[in-house]
């Protein structure tokens, strides 16, 4: 049954190409005759184009030479006045082209002429011209440039006009100059049996090549459109080039006479040399279409017909091959999910389960063969940032472009992993000294460090690596990962594109930076993080109008630890937004507990410029507020300069749709950083911080610190409240009242307090009545 299948779709196959071989002779025989008829019509008509302009300019030649001779004999005849010779010459001239004769000395002055209306003197250009045409081809004719202000007489619409040089025999120089006055209209008569087609043009150039006369097959062509681009530039007698004139394509030969200061140009229509021929194509065209569709046609048939039969061997064919189909597709299934538990699906490599079990069977052989094993942990610097800001099509190419220069760099007896993210755990067997692991490490920084080119993007990336080794460092594969993983984060302290074998004296703090960020996450769902709470005091009343909320982490090993210690942490590891919205939470949950108290004071909370920069943050933390009952001016957040970097505008356009809603903005650390006063122009603040580090400097006076004075005059100008932080001295407080600061807080008023120790707070709860003490 199959040989017979195969039969037929040999036979459809061969029907198939013999008339696809048919259609294809036929029409490239169809396409080739046009092409060759359409050279050959445009080669005929150049070889006929060119003998006109030859003849043309052949008896343009003869003309002018002859007008030459006969201005000889006029320069004899005065020059010799005993000789009468000049009715000679008027009869010698009484030629119907030869319209005007003048004769000139040398210099260009007259010295008779036919007609009294000729200039009296030849114009400067023409003299000119006429020596540089005489130095360079002899005393021959020469055709003169237009001259735009020459007289009416001499307009070369109706009269061509020839300079005729006359020299002197005993001098070889020139004597006279013969001015002749070609009628265009005769010459046009020579020229009307010519056949130039509809399109065909006849035209005269000066040496410029100014059009001087065009003549049809109607006659001269007093105005028509210019034909572009002009002779091409050489030194060439003859030849063909392409020119457009009103949109139509044009078909020249030229002819140059440079020894006479003319050339002689044919031209015609291309479209109207084709014309016969496309004609005589246009009806092989409908008997090539008429017999394509014969062909089409009886393919058609043929091919239903055999296909018919076909169908039904197919039918029988495809019945028998189910049970067989079925089979291969529960194998392949099984295969697939056996490989797919096995393998990671993004860089084919081992994925965790799978690698624990390869691991132990390859260690327990290393063991046994008393051989050392090495385990990488691997972890991509930057891969979040490119995954953020490219997108996770760019970043799962880059990790597939990691796993396959990794996957190249292994050993037999080598493995490799993805645990998940951007992080990979390689192990190394066979025999290997600890040296030649560290320079087989050596080299896969180098290679992950080279540049990726992935989607378009050139995207540079390096390793942190951290190594350990069996059996100096642990015996079994959780131990061993463990300790490559603490190894790693020393590296990525250390600096982008390291690695670092682990050492059990490895930097205590180092350590424990890295458990705190491995606990983050952790940390965050247990609810670890706590507020304390440090009161702001106006100081012209001295009473507590809001307290600053300052992030603290309870840490189940470490205590309790202060922002300076995870904050940088969460910054690094990308926890910093989460822990931002945490800390929004917490105060929300603390002013609503102040509301059912009575307690009339804002909070402020401090948020981090790159939460500020999600387009969503003000229309969320709006819906919290409103979750929460909470009114909008109980709530002021704190900014750093850094608001002041983005550039995109949106941490600023979050910020204006919070300052409309009702919320206070702070800008905090005023003078540590960079920003200045014609930043805050651009901000909706409320308040302005001053920094501790401005606030240490002052003691008794005022004059201690102008800056400080300074920046409260300017940011009161400013419509802005100011509000010192730090204050820790009595003396700062007096300088501070006598400098203007409307708020401040710091040692010398209290310590940030617990949740707790602020309910036994005294302002708190009597805060209307109790001020504090100065």
């Amino acid at each position: 049954m199959r040989r017979f299948l195969s039969s037929l779709i040999f036979l459809q196959l061969l029907l198939l190409s013999l008339c696809a071989t048919t259609l294809v002779f036929l029409w490239g025989l169809y396409f080739q005759q046009q092409a060759t008829s359409e050279q050959d019509a445009l080669a005929a008509k150049v070889a006929e184009h060119l003998n006109l302009s030859t003849m043309a300019a052949e008896n343009l030649t003869q003309l002018v030479d002859r007008a030459q001779a006969i201005g000889r004999v006029a320069q004899i005849d005065l020059r010799d006045p005993g000789q009468s010779h000049w009715s000679l010459v008027r009869m010698l001239a009484e030629d119907p082209v030869l319209k005007r004769m003048s004769l000139y000395d040398s210099a260009g002055q007259e010295l008779s002429s036919s007609h009294s209306d000729e200039p009296a003197q030849l114009p400067e250009q023409w003299l000119s011209r006429l020596h540089e045409h005489i130095a360079q081809y002899g005393f021959k004719p020469l055709l003169p440039l237009e001259e735009i202000d020459s007289p009416a007489s001499l307009q070369p619409h109706w009269r061509l006009p020839f300079l005729l040089p006359l020299s002197n025999p005993a001098t070889d120089t020139l004597d006279g100059v013969l001015l002749v006055q070609l009628d265009i209209g005769y010459l046009a008569v020579l020229i009307q049996n010519i056949d130039l087609g509809g399109s065909g043009l006849m035209r005269l150039l000066d040496a410029e090549g100014q059009e001087r006369l065009r003549v049809s097959s109607s006659g001269v062509v007093v105005a028509g459109s210019p034909l572009s681009p002009g002779l091409p530039a050489g030194t060439a007698l003859s030849g063909k080039h392409t020119q457009f004139s009103a949109g139509d394509e044009y078909q020249s030969l030229y002819r140059r006479v440079p020894q006479r200061g003319f050339s002689i140009t044919m031209s015609q229509r291309k479209e109207e040399i084709l014309a016969p021929s496309q004609l005589t194509y246009a009806r092989q065209l409908w008997l090539n279409v008429g017999m394509t569709l014969l062909i089409l046609t009886g393919l058609f048939w043929t091919w239903r017909a055999l296909g018919r039969r076909q169908e039904a061997f197919s039918a029988l064919e495809h019945a028998q091959q189910i049970n067989q189909q079925l089979i291969h597709r529960l194998e392949e299934e099984h295969r697939r999910s056996s490989h797919a538990a096995a393998t990671d699906h993004l860089s084919g490599l081992h994925n965790r389960r799978q690698f624990m079990e390869v691991a132990a069977r390859v260690l327990a052989e290393q063991r046994g063969k008393r051989r050392l094993m090495a385990m990488l942990f691997i972890d991509m610097d930057r891969f979040k940032s490119i995954n953020d800001s490219l997108g996770h099509k760019v970043g799962d190419l880059l990790l597939q472009a990691v796993a396959g220069r990794i996957s190249r760099a292994l050993e037999p007896g080598d493995e490799a992993s993805r645990f998940g993210g951007d992080e990979f755990v390689v192990l190394l067997a066979g025999e290997r000294s600890e040296e030649q692991i560290r320079a087989w490490v050596r080299a896969l920084v180098n290679k992950l460090s080279e540049t990726f080119s992935l989607d378009e993007h050139e995207l540079n990336t390096s390793p942190s690596i951290g190594v350990s080794i069996c059996p100096r460092d642990g015996q079994a594969v959780d131990e061993l990962i463990r300790c490559a993983d603490a190894a790693m984060y020393s590296a990525k302290q250390a600096g982008r594109g390291q690695y670092r074998f682990f050492d059990p004296s490895l930097n205590k703090v180092d350590i424990e930076e890295f458990s705190l960020e491995q606990a983050f996450g952790q940390a965050l769902k247990e609810r670890q993080f706590v507020l304390h709470y440090q009161p702001q005091i106006r100081l012209d009343s001295m009473r507590v109008e809001g307290y600053e909320a300052l992030v603290r982490w309870q840490h189940p090993e470490f205590g309790l630890l202060y922002p300076d210690r995870f904050i940088p942490l969460a910054e690094r590891s990308g926890f910093i937004v989460a822990l931002g919205w945490e800390v929004l939470r917490l105060a929300c949950e603390e002013l609503a507990r102040w509301n059912a108290l009575g307690v009339q004071a804002w909070l402020a909370v401090n948020v981090s410029p790159l939460q500020l920069r999600h387009a969503d943050f003000s229309h969320r933390l709006l819906q919290e507020l409103q979750r929460y009952g909470i009114r909008e001016n109980s709530l002021e957040l704190e900014i750093t300069e850094t608001a002041v970097l983005d550039y995109e505008g949106q941490a600023i356009e979050n910020l204006t749709r919070l300052r409309a809603a009702g919320l206070s903005i702070s800008l905090d650390d005023f003078g540590q950083g960079y920003a200045g006063f014609s930043h805050l122009q651009a901000l909706p603040l409320n308040r302005l911080k001053i920094d501790r580090t401005m606030i240490a400097q002052l003691s008794n006076s005022h004059d201690d610190s102008p800056i400080v004075t300074s920046t409260i005059i300017l940011a009161k100008r400013l419509g802005l409240e100011v509000v010192a932080e730090g204050v820790e001295t009595r003396e700062q407080l007096v300088c501070l009242r006598l400098a203007g600061c409307d708020l401040a807080q710091g040692y010398h008023f209290s310590r940030p307090l617990t949740s707790a120790q602020l309910r036994e707070y005294a302002p708190f709860s009597n805060a209307a009545e109790l001020p504090c003490e100065p």
